[in-house]
Protein backbone atom coordinates (compact mmCIF):
# COMPACT_ATOMS: atom_id res chain seq x y z
CA UNK A 1 0.00 0.00 0.00
CA UNK A 2 1.31 3.23 -0.77
CA UNK A 3 2.37 5.37 1.91
CA UNK A 4 0.47 8.86 2.83
CA UNK A 5 1.63 12.23 3.76
CA UNK A 6 1.13 10.90 7.33
CA UNK A 7 3.55 8.13 7.30
CA UNK A 8 5.71 8.75 4.87
CA UNK A 9 9.03 6.78 5.78
CA UNK A 10 11.45 9.75 4.95
CA UNK A 11 14.32 7.94 6.40
CA UNK A 12 13.89 4.59 4.78
CA UNK A 13 13.81 6.49 1.46
CA UNK A 14 16.32 8.42 1.83
CA UNK A 15 18.70 5.71 3.05
CA UNK A 16 17.41 3.85 -0.05
CA UNK A 17 18.35 6.64 -2.35
CA UNK A 18 21.81 7.87 -0.75
CA UNK A 19 23.21 4.12 -0.62
CA UNK A 20 21.73 3.49 -4.27
CA UNK A 21 23.50 6.57 -5.51
CA UNK A 22 26.83 5.84 -3.29
CA UNK A 23 27.31 2.09 -4.83
CA UNK A 24 26.27 3.27 -8.37
CA UNK A 25 26.67 6.61 -9.61
CA UNK A 26 29.37 7.59 -6.84
CA UNK A 27 30.70 4.55 -6.42
CA UNK A 28 31.25 2.03 -8.77
CA UNK A 29 31.24 4.77 -11.50
CA UNK A 30 34.24 5.31 -10.45
CA UNK A 31 35.98 2.24 -11.48
CA UNK A 32 34.38 1.20 -14.31
CA UNK A 33 34.30 5.14 -15.94
CA UNK A 34 37.39 7.19 -17.05
CA UNK A 35 35.37 10.35 -17.94
CA UNK A 36 37.83 12.97 -19.79
CA UNK A 37 37.39 16.03 -21.86
CA UNK A 38 35.92 15.40 -24.80
CA UNK A 39 34.83 12.01 -24.96
CA UNK A 40 36.08 8.31 -25.71
CA UNK A 41 36.22 9.03 -30.23
CA UNK A 42 38.33 11.40 -31.88
CA UNK A 43 35.95 13.91 -33.68
CA UNK A 44 37.26 17.27 -36.04
CA UNK A 45 35.83 19.52 -34.19
CA UNK A 46 37.87 18.19 -30.55
CA UNK A 47 40.89 17.92 -32.34
CA UNK A 48 41.31 21.42 -33.86
CA UNK A 49 40.59 22.81 -29.83
CA UNK A 50 43.86 20.24 -29.53
CA UNK A 51 41.69 17.78 -27.73
CA UNK A 52 42.25 14.08 -28.29
CA UNK A 53 40.67 11.26 -27.69
CA UNK A 54 43.27 8.45 -28.35
CA UNK A 55 47.05 9.06 -27.55
CA UNK A 56 47.66 7.41 -31.29
CA UNK A 57 46.21 10.23 -33.26
CA UNK A 58 47.73 12.63 -31.17
CA UNK A 59 51.00 11.23 -31.83
CA UNK A 60 50.70 10.83 -35.24
CA UNK A 61 49.46 14.71 -35.25
CA UNK A 62 52.63 15.23 -33.81
CA UNK A 63 54.98 13.43 -36.17
CA UNK A 64 53.20 15.09 -39.64
CA UNK A 65 56.73 17.53 -40.43
CA UNK A 66 56.78 21.18 -40.50
CA UNK A 67 54.86 23.34 -43.43
CA UNK A 68 58.78 24.51 -44.47
CA UNK A 69 60.05 20.59 -45.23
CA UNK A 70 56.66 20.16 -47.53
CA UNK A 71 56.17 23.77 -49.21
CA UNK A 72 57.37 23.13 -52.67
CA UNK A 73 55.19 20.28 -52.71
CA UNK A 74 51.62 22.43 -52.37
CA UNK A 75 53.52 24.80 -55.15
CA UNK A 76 54.61 22.25 -58.00
CA UNK A 77 51.10 20.15 -57.60
CA UNK A 78 49.55 19.99 -60.85
CA UNK A 79 46.55 21.67 -60.45
CA UNK A 80 48.84 24.43 -59.28
CA UNK A 81 50.93 24.58 -62.22
CA UNK A 82 47.67 23.98 -64.55
CA UNK A 83 45.95 26.97 -63.54
CA UNK A 84 48.79 29.49 -63.58
CA UNK A 85 49.53 28.26 -66.88
CA UNK A 86 45.77 29.13 -67.53
CA UNK A 87 45.33 32.15 -66.12
CA UNK A 88 48.32 33.61 -67.81
CA UNK A 89 46.94 32.94 -71.19
CA UNK A 90 43.56 34.86 -70.06
CA UNK A 91 45.70 37.82 -68.62
CA UNK A 92 47.04 38.05 -71.78
CA UNK A 93 44.26 38.03 -73.72
CA UNK A 94 42.54 40.84 -71.24
CA UNK A 95 39.64 37.88 -69.95
CA UNK A 96 41.76 37.30 -66.11
CA UNK A 97 39.42 37.90 -63.42
CA UNK A 98 40.50 39.22 -60.53
CA UNK A 99 38.19 37.73 -57.86
CA UNK A 100 39.65 39.44 -54.88
CA UNK A 101 39.03 42.84 -56.70
CA UNK A 102 36.43 41.87 -58.79
CA UNK A 103 37.92 43.65 -61.74
CA UNK A 104 39.97 42.40 -65.08
CA UNK A 105 43.34 42.17 -64.23
CA UNK A 106 45.46 44.43 -66.88
CA UNK A 107 48.44 42.80 -69.20
CA UNK A 108 51.53 44.32 -67.14
CA UNK A 109 49.97 43.80 -63.48
CA UNK A 110 52.04 41.32 -61.98
CA UNK A 111 49.67 38.09 -60.96
CA UNK A 112 49.99 35.46 -58.08
CA UNK A 113 48.59 32.98 -58.00
CA UNK A 114 46.75 32.40 -54.01
CA UNK A 115 46.04 29.61 -51.72
CA UNK A 116 42.59 31.00 -50.54
CA UNK A 117 43.19 28.81 -47.74
CA UNK A 118 46.38 28.56 -47.16
CA UNK A 119 48.65 25.89 -47.76
CA UNK A 120 50.13 26.14 -44.65
CA UNK A 121 46.76 25.97 -42.45
CA UNK A 122 45.92 22.96 -44.78
CA UNK A 123 49.21 21.20 -43.78
CA UNK A 124 48.63 21.85 -40.18
CA UNK A 125 44.74 21.37 -39.85
CA UNK A 126 44.76 18.29 -37.11
CA UNK A 127 41.00 17.52 -39.03
CA UNK A 128 42.55 17.26 -41.83
CA UNK A 129 45.43 14.68 -40.63
CA UNK A 130 42.76 12.88 -38.37
CA UNK A 131 40.98 12.21 -41.89
CA UNK A 132 44.20 11.03 -43.30
CA UNK A 133 43.60 12.61 -46.88
CA UNK A 134 46.84 14.44 -48.63
CA UNK A 135 46.96 18.10 -47.47
CA UNK A 136 48.82 18.84 -51.29
CA UNK A 137 45.73 18.00 -53.15
CA UNK A 138 43.17 19.31 -50.34
CA UNK A 139 45.43 23.20 -50.89
CA UNK A 140 45.03 22.86 -54.71
CA UNK A 141 41.03 22.20 -55.53
CA UNK A 142 39.69 24.34 -57.84
CA UNK A 143 38.10 26.29 -55.11
CA UNK A 144 41.18 26.83 -53.49
CA UNK A 145 43.00 28.47 -55.73
CA UNK A 146 42.71 32.27 -57.17
CA UNK A 147 44.37 34.24 -58.98
CA UNK A 148 45.40 37.89 -57.77
CA UNK A 149 47.31 41.20 -57.35
CA UNK A 150 50.85 40.36 -56.15
CA UNK A 151 51.07 42.83 -53.77
CA UNK A 152 47.70 41.23 -51.98
CA UNK A 153 48.91 37.95 -52.05
CA UNK A 154 52.18 38.57 -50.77
CA UNK A 155 50.68 41.03 -47.89
CA UNK A 156 48.15 38.39 -47.25
CA UNK A 157 50.90 35.17 -46.81
CA UNK A 158 49.49 32.80 -44.40
CA UNK A 159 46.61 34.53 -43.02
CA UNK A 160 43.44 33.51 -43.05
CA UNK A 161 41.10 35.57 -45.67
CA UNK A 162 38.94 36.83 -42.41
CA UNK A 163 41.82 37.96 -40.25
CA UNK A 164 43.35 39.52 -43.99
CA UNK A 165 40.45 41.61 -43.97
CA UNK A 166 40.06 42.71 -40.55
CA UNK A 167 43.40 44.49 -40.71
CA UNK A 168 43.46 45.70 -43.97
CA UNK A 169 42.58 48.97 -43.08
CA UNK A 170 45.42 48.88 -40.50
CA UNK A 171 48.16 47.54 -42.97
CA UNK A 172 46.78 50.07 -45.56
CA UNK A 173 47.19 53.13 -42.99
CA UNK A 174 50.71 51.84 -41.82
CA UNK A 175 51.79 51.73 -45.51
CA UNK A 176 50.42 55.38 -45.91
CA UNK A 177 52.38 56.25 -43.38
CA UNK A 178 55.55 54.62 -44.67
CA UNK A 179 54.74 56.73 -48.03
CA UNK A 180 53.81 60.07 -46.64
CA UNK A 181 57.88 59.73 -44.55
CA UNK A 182 59.18 59.05 -47.66
CA UNK A 183 58.04 61.65 -49.44
CA UNK A 184 58.68 63.99 -46.85
CA UNK A 185 62.33 62.57 -46.96
CA UNK A 186 62.42 63.08 -50.78
CA UNK A 187 61.25 66.85 -50.58
CA UNK A 188 64.41 67.19 -48.06
CA UNK A 189 66.82 65.35 -50.34
CA UNK A 190 69.76 67.53 -52.34
CA UNK A 191 70.54 66.44 -55.61
CA UNK A 192 73.76 68.20 -56.68
CA UNK A 193 75.69 65.43 -56.75
CA UNK A 194 75.21 61.94 -59.22
CA UNK A 195 75.14 60.12 -55.83
CA UNK A 196 72.64 62.20 -54.32
CA UNK A 197 70.00 61.89 -57.27
CA UNK A 198 70.59 58.30 -57.09
CA UNK A 199 69.60 57.72 -53.58
CA UNK A 200 66.54 60.94 -54.77
CA UNK A 201 66.07 58.09 -57.65
CA UNK A 202 66.18 55.22 -55.41
CA UNK A 203 63.50 56.78 -53.00
CA UNK A 204 61.24 57.80 -55.92
CA UNK A 205 60.96 54.01 -56.94
CA UNK A 206 60.04 52.56 -53.57
CA UNK A 207 57.41 55.44 -53.78
CA UNK A 208 56.40 54.60 -56.83
CA UNK A 209 56.10 51.05 -55.91
CA UNK A 210 54.71 51.63 -52.14
CA UNK A 211 51.99 53.36 -53.57
CA UNK A 212 51.40 50.85 -56.50
CA UNK A 213 50.84 48.17 -53.83
CA UNK A 214 48.93 50.76 -51.43
CA UNK A 215 46.68 50.87 -54.58
CA UNK A 216 46.06 47.62 -55.06
CA UNK A 217 45.11 46.89 -51.49
CA UNK A 218 42.65 49.91 -51.38
CA UNK A 219 41.17 48.21 -54.91
CA UNK A 220 40.44 44.86 -52.84
CA UNK A 221 36.77 43.84 -53.02
CA UNK A 222 36.60 42.21 -49.14
CA UNK A 223 32.77 41.38 -49.38
CA UNK A 224 34.00 39.56 -52.77
CA UNK A 225 37.11 37.84 -51.20
CA UNK A 226 35.21 37.01 -48.10
CA UNK A 227 32.45 34.83 -50.05
CA UNK A 228 35.57 33.01 -52.17
CA UNK A 229 36.89 32.12 -48.66
CA UNK A 230 33.53 30.98 -47.38
CA UNK A 231 32.76 29.29 -50.62
CA UNK A 232 36.93 27.38 -50.55
CA UNK A 233 36.34 26.49 -46.50
CA UNK A 234 32.57 25.29 -47.32
CA UNK A 235 34.25 22.81 -50.13
CA UNK A 236 37.00 21.43 -47.56
CA UNK A 237 35.12 21.07 -44.74
CA UNK A 238 32.42 18.76 -46.44
CA UNK A 239 35.51 16.67 -47.79
CA UNK A 240 37.00 16.23 -44.84
CA UNK A 241 33.61 15.98 -43.08
CA UNK A 242 32.22 13.41 -45.63
CA UNK A 243 35.50 11.30 -45.55
CA UNK A 244 35.80 11.24 -42.08
CA UNK A 245 32.37 10.69 -40.59
CA UNK A 246 31.75 7.87 -43.16
CA UNK A 247 34.87 5.79 -42.42
CA UNK A 248 35.47 2.77 -40.61
CA UNK A 249 37.74 4.78 -38.47
CA UNK A 250 35.19 6.62 -37.05
CA UNK A 251 32.38 4.43 -36.97
CA UNK A 252 33.81 1.71 -35.58
CA UNK A 253 35.47 3.62 -32.76
CA UNK A 254 32.04 5.36 -32.39
CA UNK A 255 30.60 1.50 -32.26
CA UNK A 256 33.77 0.44 -29.71
CA UNK A 257 33.21 3.51 -27.73
CA UNK A 258 29.47 2.48 -27.39
CA UNK A 259 29.42 -1.17 -27.06
CA UNK A 260 32.21 -0.15 -24.05
CA UNK A 261 29.99 2.00 -21.94
CA UNK A 262 26.89 -0.21 -22.50
CA UNK A 263 28.88 -2.93 -21.22
CA UNK A 264 30.18 -0.73 -18.03
CA UNK A 265 27.06 1.34 -17.54
CA UNK A 266 25.14 -2.52 -17.51
CA UNK A 267 27.66 -3.72 -15.01
CA UNK A 268 27.80 -0.69 -13.09
CA UNK A 269 23.68 -0.73 -12.44
CA UNK A 270 23.20 -4.44 -11.86
CA UNK A 271 26.46 -4.35 -9.63
CA UNK A 272 24.86 -1.37 -7.77
CA UNK A 273 21.61 -2.87 -7.35
CA UNK A 274 23.21 -5.98 -6.04
CA UNK A 275 25.23 -4.46 -3.64
CA UNK A 276 22.18 -2.32 -2.28
CA UNK A 277 20.16 -5.47 -2.03
CA UNK A 278 22.54 -7.16 0.02
CA UNK A 279 23.04 -4.32 2.32
CA UNK A 280 19.23 -3.80 2.89
CA UNK A 281 18.66 -7.38 3.30
CA UNK A 282 21.71 -7.43 6.03
CA UNK A 283 20.83 -4.20 7.53
CA UNK A 284 17.11 -5.56 8.36
CA UNK A 285 18.54 -9.39 9.83
CA UNK A 286 21.33 -8.21 12.37
CA UNK A 287 18.69 -6.48 14.74
CA UNK A 288 17.26 -9.44 14.63
CA UNK A 289 20.16 -11.30 15.01
CA UNK A 290 21.33 -9.24 18.03
CA UNK A 291 18.40 -9.84 19.84
CA UNK A 292 18.48 -13.24 19.81
CA UNK A 293 21.88 -13.66 21.01
CA UNK A 294 22.30 -10.80 23.93
CA UNK A 295 20.88 -12.97 26.42
CA UNK A 296 23.10 -16.05 26.03
CA UNK A 297 25.87 -15.10 23.58
CA UNK A 298 28.27 -17.36 22.21
CA UNK A 299 30.23 -16.36 19.26
CA UNK A 300 29.86 -19.88 17.32
CA UNK A 301 26.53 -19.48 17.36
CA UNK A 302 26.78 -16.07 16.28
CA UNK A 303 28.35 -16.81 13.35
CA UNK A 304 26.19 -19.59 13.00
CA UNK A 305 23.00 -17.51 12.41
CA UNK A 306 24.94 -14.76 9.81
CA UNK A 307 26.27 -17.90 7.89
CA UNK A 308 22.56 -18.23 7.55
CA UNK A 309 21.53 -15.14 7.42
CA UNK A 310 24.35 -14.77 4.34
CA UNK A 311 22.89 -18.07 2.45
CA UNK A 312 19.68 -17.03 2.74
CA UNK A 313 19.70 -13.42 1.53
CA UNK A 314 21.72 -15.32 -1.25
CA UNK A 315 19.11 -17.51 -2.06
CA UNK A 316 16.77 -14.22 -2.44
CA UNK A 317 19.00 -12.53 -4.40
CA UNK A 318 19.29 -15.72 -6.44
CA UNK A 319 15.72 -15.92 -6.55
CA UNK A 320 15.70 -12.35 -8.28
CA UNK A 321 18.28 -13.13 -11.05
CA UNK A 322 15.89 -11.77 -13.71
CA UNK A 323 15.71 -8.76 -11.94
CA UNK A 324 19.42 -7.93 -11.63
CA UNK A 325 19.34 -9.29 -15.52
CA UNK A 326 16.65 -6.35 -16.38
CA UNK A 327 18.92 -3.80 -14.78
CA UNK A 328 21.66 -5.07 -16.82
CA UNK A 329 19.88 -4.39 -19.68
CA UNK A 330 18.52 -1.27 -18.95
CA UNK A 331 21.76 0.05 -17.89
CA UNK A 332 23.58 -1.21 -21.36
CA UNK A 333 20.76 0.31 -23.17
CA UNK A 334 21.22 3.58 -21.39
CA UNK A 335 25.37 3.27 -22.08
CA UNK A 336 25.01 3.36 -25.79
CA UNK A 337 22.93 5.55 -25.84
CA UNK A 338 24.73 8.08 -23.62
CA UNK A 339 27.87 7.60 -25.90
CA UNK A 340 25.99 7.93 -28.81
CA UNK A 341 25.39 11.29 -27.53
CA UNK A 342 28.08 12.29 -26.47
CA UNK A 343 30.05 11.69 -29.72
CA UNK A 344 26.94 13.90 -31.47
CA UNK A 345 27.77 16.56 -29.01
CA UNK A 346 31.75 16.36 -29.68
CA UNK A 347 30.74 17.09 -33.23
CA UNK A 348 29.75 20.17 -32.89
CA UNK A 349 31.66 21.25 -29.25
CA UNK A 350 33.54 19.60 -26.89
CA UNK A 351 31.85 18.39 -23.99
CA UNK A 352 33.39 18.42 -19.91
CA UNK A 353 33.53 15.43 -18.01
CA UNK A 354 30.86 16.38 -15.90
CA UNK A 355 28.65 16.73 -18.86
CA UNK A 356 29.31 12.98 -20.07
CA UNK A 357 28.84 11.92 -16.45
CA UNK A 358 25.03 13.88 -16.42
CA UNK A 359 24.43 12.39 -19.87
CA UNK A 360 25.20 8.69 -18.73
CA UNK A 361 23.31 9.40 -15.68
CA UNK A 362 20.43 11.27 -17.43
CA UNK A 363 19.69 8.24 -19.92
CA UNK A 364 19.85 5.46 -17.10
CA UNK A 365 16.82 7.06 -16.28
CA UNK A 366 15.18 8.08 -19.54
CA UNK A 367 15.28 4.09 -20.47
CA UNK A 368 13.64 3.49 -17.13
CA UNK A 369 10.79 5.96 -18.06
CA UNK A 370 10.30 4.57 -22.11
CA UNK A 371 10.11 1.37 -20.67
CA UNK A 372 7.59 2.23 -18.11
CA UNK A 373 5.42 3.86 -20.98
CA UNK A 374 6.16 1.20 -23.55
CA UNK A 375 5.52 -1.79 -21.72
CA UNK A 376 3.65 -0.82 -18.09
CA UNK A 377 5.58 -4.48 -16.57
CA UNK A 378 3.51 -3.98 -13.86
CA UNK A 379 0.27 -3.21 -15.59
CA UNK A 380 -0.15 0.10 -13.80
CA UNK A 381 -3.27 2.03 -14.57
CA UNK A 382 -2.77 5.51 -16.47
CA UNK A 383 -2.32 7.68 -13.35
CA UNK A 384 0.01 5.49 -11.38
CA UNK A 385 1.76 4.70 -14.60
CA UNK A 386 2.45 8.55 -15.17
CA UNK A 387 3.40 9.18 -11.25
CA UNK A 388 5.59 5.67 -11.53
CA UNK A 389 7.66 7.57 -14.48
CA UNK A 390 7.85 11.38 -12.89
CA UNK A 391 9.24 9.95 -10.55
CA UNK A 392 11.87 8.23 -12.50
CA UNK A 393 12.33 11.71 -14.25
CA UNK A 394 12.55 13.02 -10.49
CA UNK A 395 15.60 10.39 -9.96
CA UNK A 396 17.14 11.28 -12.93
CA UNK A 397 16.92 15.33 -12.32
CA UNK A 398 18.24 14.53 -8.54
CA UNK A 399 20.96 12.64 -10.36
CA UNK A 400 22.02 15.54 -12.15
CA UNK A 401 22.09 17.66 -9.21
CA UNK A 402 24.34 14.92 -7.17
CA UNK A 403 26.83 14.85 -10.20
CA UNK A 404 27.17 18.80 -10.45
CA UNK A 405 27.82 18.70 -6.78
CA UNK A 406 30.29 15.88 -6.79
CA UNK A 407 32.37 17.50 -9.59
CA UNK A 408 32.21 20.96 -7.63
CA UNK A 409 33.26 19.56 -4.51
CA UNK A 410 36.07 17.08 -5.99
CA UNK A 411 37.77 20.08 -7.59
CA UNK A 412 37.83 21.69 -3.74
CA UNK A 413 38.59 18.64 -1.71
CA UNK A 414 42.10 17.96 -2.71
CA UNK A 415 42.84 16.44 0.52
CA UNK A 416 42.73 12.72 1.87
CA UNK A 417 39.67 10.92 1.51
CA UNK A 418 38.62 14.23 0.03
CA UNK A 419 36.81 11.84 -3.05
CA UNK A 420 35.28 10.03 -0.80
CA UNK A 421 33.84 12.91 1.23
CA UNK A 422 32.40 14.82 -2.09
CA UNK A 423 30.89 11.33 -3.08
CA UNK A 424 28.95 10.96 -0.13
CA UNK A 425 27.59 14.38 -1.04
CA UNK A 426 27.16 14.24 -3.86
CA UNK A 427 24.72 11.02 -2.68
CA UNK A 428 23.34 13.01 -0.23
CA UNK A 429 22.20 15.35 -2.34
CA UNK A 430 20.56 13.27 -5.15
CA UNK A 431 18.78 11.47 -1.67
CA UNK A 432 17.48 14.65 -0.46
CA UNK A 433 16.30 16.31 -3.99
CA UNK A 434 14.89 12.75 -4.93
CA UNK A 435 12.67 12.62 -1.75
CA UNK A 436 11.57 16.29 -2.06
CA UNK A 437 10.76 15.56 -5.74
CA UNK A 438 8.59 12.58 -5.26
CA UNK A 439 7.09 13.72 -1.93
CA UNK A 440 5.97 17.27 -4.09
CA UNK A 441 4.50 14.49 -6.74
CA UNK A 442 2.54 12.30 -4.28
CA UNK A 443 1.49 14.17 -1.49
CA UNK A 444 1.66 17.95 -2.07
CA UNK A 445 -1.82 19.78 -2.68
CA UNK A 446 -1.34 20.81 -6.16
CA UNK A 447 -0.01 17.35 -7.19
CA UNK A 448 -3.48 16.39 -5.84
CA UNK A 449 -5.37 18.27 -7.99
CA UNK A 450 -3.74 17.44 -10.81
CA UNK A 451 -4.19 13.84 -10.32
CA UNK A 452 -7.60 13.88 -9.63
CA UNK A 453 -8.27 15.88 -12.24
CA UNK A 454 -6.40 12.82 -14.66
CA UNK A 455 -8.51 10.59 -13.22
CA UNK A 456 -11.57 12.33 -13.64
CA UNK A 457 -10.58 12.27 -17.50
CA UNK A 458 -10.07 8.31 -17.56
CA UNK A 459 -12.70 6.28 -18.97
CA UNK A 460 -14.33 3.83 -17.10
CA UNK A 461 -12.96 4.89 -13.90
CA UNK A 462 -15.50 3.03 -11.84
CA UNK A 463 -14.43 -0.32 -12.97
CA UNK A 464 -11.08 0.89 -12.34
CA UNK A 465 -12.21 1.48 -8.42
CA UNK A 466 -13.68 -2.44 -8.29
CA UNK A 467 -9.83 -3.53 -9.35
CA UNK A 468 -8.41 -1.01 -6.53
CA UNK A 469 -10.80 -2.79 -4.01
CA UNK A 470 -10.05 -6.08 -4.97
CA UNK A 471 -6.36 -5.18 -4.86
CA UNK A 472 -6.91 -4.20 -1.13
CA UNK A 473 -8.22 -7.59 -0.78
CA UNK A 474 -6.07 -9.36 -2.01
CA UNK A 475 -3.38 -7.56 -0.09
CA UNK A 476 -5.03 -8.21 2.87
CA UNK A 477 -5.23 -12.15 1.68
CA UNK A 478 -1.33 -12.18 0.98
CA UNK A 479 -1.08 -10.75 4.90
CA UNK A 480 -3.18 -13.25 5.99
CA UNK A 481 -1.14 -16.00 3.97
CA UNK A 482 2.30 -14.61 5.42
CA UNK A 483 1.18 -15.60 8.93
CA UNK A 484 0.41 -18.72 8.41
CA UNK A 485 3.57 -21.38 9.14
CA UNK A 486 3.94 -23.48 5.90
CA UNK A 487 5.97 -26.21 7.82
CA UNK A 488 9.03 -23.68 8.62
CA UNK A 489 10.59 -23.18 11.90
CA UNK A 490 10.46 -19.85 13.81
CA UNK A 491 13.48 -18.19 12.54
CA UNK A 492 12.60 -18.80 8.72
CA UNK A 493 9.68 -17.75 9.21
CA UNK A 494 10.22 -14.67 10.92
CA UNK A 495 12.70 -14.36 7.18
CA UNK A 496 10.25 -14.54 5.38
CA UNK A 497 7.80 -12.50 7.12
CA UNK A 498 10.26 -9.51 6.67
CA UNK A 499 11.07 -10.09 3.35
CA UNK A 500 7.64 -9.89 2.47
CA UNK A 501 6.76 -6.86 4.61
CA UNK A 502 10.02 -5.02 2.73
CA UNK A 503 8.44 -5.76 -0.64
CA UNK A 504 7.10 -2.60 -2.52
CA UNK A 505 5.63 -3.76 -5.44
CA UNK A 506 3.16 -6.37 -6.27
CA UNK A 507 5.69 -7.91 -9.03
CA UNK A 508 8.10 -8.00 -5.72
CA UNK A 509 5.34 -9.75 -3.78
CA UNK A 510 4.55 -12.19 -6.27
CA UNK A 511 7.90 -13.48 -6.99
CA UNK A 512 8.67 -14.11 -3.39
CA UNK A 513 5.25 -15.70 -2.55
CA UNK A 514 5.96 -18.22 -6.05
CA UNK A 515 9.58 -18.97 -5.27
CA UNK A 516 8.18 -19.78 -1.57
CA UNK A 517 4.71 -21.71 -2.90
CA UNK A 518 7.38 -24.00 -5.42
CA UNK A 519 10.07 -24.71 -2.05
CA UNK A 520 7.11 -25.93 0.04
CA UNK A 521 4.94 -27.79 -2.75
CA UNK A 522 1.69 -25.43 -2.15
CA UNK A 523 -0.64 -25.39 -4.50
CA UNK A 524 -3.39 -22.48 -5.75
CA UNK A 525 -6.57 -22.20 -7.05
CA UNK A 526 -5.42 -20.31 -10.10
CA UNK A 527 -2.20 -19.90 -11.84
CA UNK A 528 0.36 -16.82 -10.61
CA UNK A 529 1.42 -14.17 -13.61
CA UNK A 530 -1.64 -15.24 -15.40
CA UNK A 531 -4.31 -12.67 -15.45
CA UNK A 532 -6.72 -14.89 -17.15
CA UNK A 533 -6.28 -17.27 -14.61
CA UNK A 534 -6.61 -14.94 -11.29
CA UNK A 535 -9.50 -12.97 -13.09
CA UNK A 536 -11.64 -16.86 -13.55
CA UNK A 537 -11.17 -17.50 -10.29
CA UNK A 538 -12.19 -14.38 -8.76
CA UNK A 539 -15.50 -14.84 -10.85
CA UNK A 540 -15.89 -18.13 -9.07
CA UNK A 541 -15.61 -16.54 -5.95
CA UNK A 542 -18.16 -14.02 -6.41
CA UNK A 543 -20.80 -16.36 -7.58
CA UNK A 544 -20.11 -18.40 -4.54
Amino acid sequence: MQATAANYPWADELEKTVVNSLVTSFGLDFLLFKDKLGGDVNTLHNVRQNVWATDQEKHRYDQRGTYADHAAAYHQHENYQATGARDKGLQQQGKLHDAYRSTTMAAHEQRNLDHVISASEVHNDAGRVLTELDGVALANQGSNLQTTHESINKSKKQTPTAEYVRRLPDLIASHEAGLAKDAARLAAMPRDTPEQAHRAREIEDRIRKNQQKVDALKSIDTEAMLTKDAAARKAYDAEVNQSYYTSSKFLGASALAASSAGWRMGTRQMLGMLAAEFWFELRSSLPHIIVRVRGDFRFPAFLARIKRTMRNIWTRLQSRFQDFLTTFREGMFAGILSSVMTTLFNIFATTSKGVIKILREMWGQLVKAIKLLAFNPEQLPFVELCKAVVMVLNTGVATVLGAIVYAELAAICQFPFGGELAAFCGALVTGVFTLGLNYFILHSSVAHRVWDFAQGLMPHNGVVLKFQAVNAELDRYLGELARLEFNLDPVELEAFVEALSRCTTELERGSLLKAELQTRGIELPFDMGKPASTRQWLASISKT
